[in-house]
């Protein structure tokens, strides 16, 4: 019984290391400028960069995911000081095979934010395939 509980553990944590592995990575940014409603933006497409962003004031990003050859189920993790203010339309979710679906990740600075301050983080997606 213990090599059974032994072996299913493993397979758990390589399946969990392969995941993490090709989850899609991004990072995220947001420097807090002086001012009211300024927005300085650095659009890229390798990173959730929100730019420059004065207190009391909101920038949203976009990732495009595609489920392609089956069902896919969706989950989005926030990491670091960033994921705070980020606020994602949709998390935890199934894209049917063939789908595409519009991530929107929308950070507002709040009113007390110190000027000068970055705040930087990660955010990773992952999908897996559905398999029940």
């Amino acid at each position: 019984m213990r090599k059974i509980l032994l072996i299913i553990l493993s397979v758990v944590v390589i399946i969990a290391i392969a995941q993490i592995a090709v989850a899609e990575k991004y990072t995220a940014q947001v420097q807090v400028i002086e001012g009211e409603k300024k927005v300085g933006v650095n659009p890229t497409g390798e990173k959730l960069d929100f730019g420059d962003l004065s207190a009391d004031t909101a920038a949203t990003r976009y990732v495009t995911l595609k489920a392609s050859g089956v069902n896919t189920y969706i989950m989005v993790w926030k990491f670091g000081p960033i994921a705070e203010l980020i606020k994602l339309n949709k998390n935890n979710f199934t894209m049917k095979k063939g789908d595409e679906e519009k991530l929107e990740f929308t950070l507002y600075m709040p009113p007390s934010a110190p000027i000068d301050k970055k705040y930087a983080g990660y955010v990773w997606i992952f999908k897996l395939p559905k398999i029940f």
